[in-house]
């Protein structure tokens, strides 16, 4: 007999309550294969629990309560019994429980650790804020017997109920680690944070790049340890940032607007350089780039696992032709590694492309922009001091522009363009690179200046190449740069924390590797943590490329990659694409574009303390709009087994409070009904490994009937034939002063409109009245879903073009239903 069994709150991991309920309610759903031979006979569950004496069980009850839990999916061969506990809460004592049940009194408990392998749960609970102490929370109630080398001062914090500590100390790429006690971090962390068993959050940031200083946050056997290193010549101080307050974010952010007020107080050579520089008339003067003529939200094509290392104009041409012939219009072309022209070691020689582009860069990109004309912009790639390898000995940039040869990686020789001339070599390439058609770059293996092996060679490289990059990027390209393997303190903070220039594109994780099977999963959850950090960066996370026609893990890259809020870009190779896949990450334009749906924020984990590989999903959150707009979240099984969970509407980002959200699956088409915050209904979402789930709640209005005696309630879901559909949502109202309501939906791409009617089963949509810029929609364009008795579908692209319509001057198009 198959038997599931999930709890609210979730075993495995810590929950924060708040101090003054008298009780805290626990919810436990039991599916179940068919049986009559269990059907007849009572369950009992019960709450295993202790908080810090003996463990105790506590019986939960049957409830019937049908708006108690609610699904988007419909489950006919599961039956399902739900059961309530009010458990006594007076004693605010941290508390760890468990789930065991027996199908009668006959058979022995089965525990949900050997039935699931989820660990034991633990609530923790939080001082209400009215009965917060009111004085400042001192450092000592933080860390006991701190180093007395550390010099600390409280400081003015920018965000209200956190606390700032300045704490200063004398003398390649980043991933998350989550644990329980004791306290310890295997790698040197840039940020670390935890929730003390009084349900405060406590973070803690080493701050970089001034005074040529690194400081980074070590753990172990529960100590925090700032291991520093400096570059300069001189003795400096060292700095960490400290905060600490009730809810994690908004402790995570007064940690780095603290730092970004110290970084904002120096003045750099890049910021010097670009007082100064002159741009001659023959030379561009930088302008800001509107996000959807580069990667924002335009398609984007990378030619790295596509084309790989036998990269030539004519395996680029060909690949953009079988884009085209499957309906695929990328406004972004990326040529990857391997264009270059190289000496036999792998070295950079000269700015010219190599000879599989035989008649050189420009005619390359001449022939792709007249070919298709839906590539917007070119971007070529290239490391920060040219190659992999550095320069070529000899080599045309050798003998044109002043080199040296230092040591890194251990006593390795390396040869690389000198401070005095990083600057002209970088202006003369890029200057060359836009006479070739070129206008946006990837700049790779940036974390190089990093691992030069003497400290005043880091110090004098590192500043030169960085500002010699931020500077000569916006001057020719107008910053439309993607930064690689760049993840290292001095580029963080002294590159990117300062919001002083164009928003960049930030490489957010590790490659993709479409080959490895252990890496996708890995790959989502890195990427969804790391934004807890990048997304306080001048640049908008960049998940990778991937490929839409990978077995099994394509449609879940494709989802992450919708929920993320940064650029989405394929790797297709030529012949292997899922068209379908694709047009539920994008739409087309009024205008004939392809653009992507991309959601107002950056996505950032619902649960920032979801242990990787360990029974439980990753709940990743972002929302349209501003706060009351549609709240998406995207959900993700990145166990190696079966997993699932309750899902509350409380947990879904920007919901407001009073608001009915209709709750909408993008996987099965199903609604879960209308759902309030803090009144408990749940969701139950069981997903296999590597599973993916995609909702999207939306705010409703309720309306009263024509007859005046009865209400329903309509919602806009937004083009549901995408996974992220409610960002093509530009605006929407609702005006109820005329005899029938009308519902007005501006959208900047055409697709399938979905909206939500709560008595949509009883009407007859004949007598629904839509209209597209003026006009009567065709009746065969709209339709009740297949999916769900409330969703009225609405198919805009083909509407559309049976009325033959055109976007004229506007790129957006206006929907409007009448109703009573």
């Amino acid at each position: 007999m198959y038997i599931n069994t999930i709890l609210s709150p979730a075993l495995g991991k810590t929950t924060i309550l708040k101090q003054g309920d008298n009780s805290i309610r626990f919810v436990a759903l039991i599916e179940t294969s068919h049986d009559s031979a269990r059907r007849s006979k009572g369950w009992t569950v019960q709450l295993w629990h202790s908080s810090g004496a003996e463990w105790q069980a506590t019986d939960f009850i049957l409830n019937n309560d049908p708006s108690l839990v609610v699904g988007c999916e419909k489950t006919p061969d599961l039956r399902q019994l739900v059961y309530t506990l009010d458990l006594n809460s007076e004693n605010a004592k941290p508390l760890q429980f468990t789930l065991r049940f027996k199908p009668d009194e006959n058979s022995p408990w089965i525990w949900s650790k050997d039935q699931t392998g989820a660990a034991d749960g633990r609530l923790v609970f939080q001082a209400a804020s009215d009965i917060i102490q009111q004085d400042p929370f001192h450092f000592s109630e933080l860390f006991e017997k701190p180093d007395c080398a550390l010099s600390i001062k409280a400081s003015p914090s920018q965000v209200s109920g956190v606390e700032v500590f300045e704490v200063k100390l004398s003398s390649a790429w980043m991933g998350p680690r989550q644990g329980t006690a004791p306290f310890a971090i295997d790698k040197d962390a840039l940020m670390a944070g935890y929730i003390r068993s009084d349900g405060r959050h406590v973070v803690v940031l080493g701050v970089s790049g001034i005074d040529d200083c690194t400081t980074y946050v070590h753990a172990s056997t529960g100590r925090i340890v700032l291991k520093t290193r400096n570059d300069g010549a001189v003795d400096q101080y060292h700095r960490v940032i400290v905060t600490t307050g009730l809810e994690y974010q908004r402790t995570v952010d007064a940690a780095f607007y603290k730092a970004r007020e110290m970084i904002r107080a120096l003045v750099t050579q890049s910021d010097t350089a670009v007082e100064k520089e002159e741009n001659p008339e023959d030379e561009p003067v930088p302008v800001p780039a509107w996000y959807e003529t580069w990667r924002y939200d335009g398609l984007a094509y990378c030619t790295w696992n596509a084309l790989g290392r036998e990269l030539s104009e004519d395996r680029i041409l060909a690949a953009l032709q079988d884009l085209s012939n499957n309906g695929i219009y990328v406004s972004t072309l990326i040529i990857d590694d391997n264009w270059q022209s190289l000496d036999n070691d792998r070295r950079w020689d000269k700015f010219e492309a190599n000879s599989n582009f035989p008649k050189g860069l420009a005619h390359t990109t001449s022939e792709i922009r007249r070919r298709f004309k839906n590539i917007k912009h070119i971007a070529v790639w290239h490391a920060l001091l040219g190659y992999w390898e550095g320069i070529a000995p000899g080599g045309w940039i050798d003998n044109n522009y002043k080199c040296t040869t230092v040591k890194w990686h251990g006593g390795w020789d390396v040869r690389v363009v000198d401070e005095p001339d990083v600057g002209r070599m970088y202006n003369d390439f890029y200057k060359f690179l836009v006479a070739s058609g070129v206008d946006a770059v990837k700049c790779d293996v940036e974390a190089t200046i990093d691992e030069f092996d003497d400290g005043t060679v880091r110090q004098r490289l590192g500043r030169a190449y960085q500002d010699a990059f931020k500077l000569y990027s916006l001057k020719w390209f107008s910053r439309r740069v993607i930064y690689c393997m760049a993840h290292i303190p001095y580029i963080f903070f002294r590159s990117l924390l300062p919001h002083d220039s164009p928003r960049v594109l930030f490489r957010n994780s590790d490659d993709f590797f479409p080959d490895i099977p252990s890496s996708h999963a890995w790959h989502i959850f890195a990427n969804t943590m790391n934004n807890i950090f990048t997304s306080h960066l001048n640049g908008l996370p960049d998940w990778d490329m991937f490929q839409s026609a990978l077995p099994e893990y394509g449609a879940l890259h494709a989802a992450a990659r919708c929920i993320s809020g940064g650029p989405i870009y394929i790797t297709d190779s030529p012949g292997q694409h899922d068209v379908g896949l694709i047009r539920q990450m994008s739409a087309l334009s009024p205008q004939g574009h392809t653009v992507l749906l991309r959601p107002s924020c950056v996505a950032l984990p619902i649960d920032p303390f979801v242990v990787y590989n360990n029974n439980h999903l990753l709940k990743v959150g972002n929302f349209c709009g501003s706060v009351g707009g549609s709240s998406l979240m995207a959900v993700f099984n990145i166990s190696e087994m079966e997993n699932s969970e309750l899902i509350s509407i409380d947990e879904f980002p920007g919901i407001v409070p009073g608001t009915k959200y209709a709750v909408r699956s993008h996987r099965t088409g199903g609604v879960s009904g209308t759902h309030v915050r803090g009144e408990g209904s749940l969701i139950p979402t069981t997903l296999p490994q590597n599973g993916w789930e995609f909702y999207n709640a939306a705010p409703t209005r309720e309306l009263v009937h024509a007859d005046d005696k009865s209400s329903f309630s309509v919602g806009v879901f937004g083009l549901i034939s995408a996974m992220s559909g409610a960002a093509a949502i530009v605006s929407q109202s609702v005006n109820t002063e005329t005899e029938r309501a009308v519902i007005s939906v501006t959208l900047k791409a055409l697709g399938i409109l979905g909206f939500y009617i709560s008595n949509l089963a009883s009407r007859d949509t004949s007598n629904l009245l839509i209209t597209i810029s003026g006009n009567v929609i065709p009746l065969d364009t709209m339709k009740k879903s297949a999916n769900s008795d409330v969703v009225l579908e609405v198919d805009i692209d083909t509407a559309w073009k049976q009325l033959g319509l055109s976007a004229g001057w506007s790129n957006e198009v206006t929907v409007v239903l009448y109703i009573q």
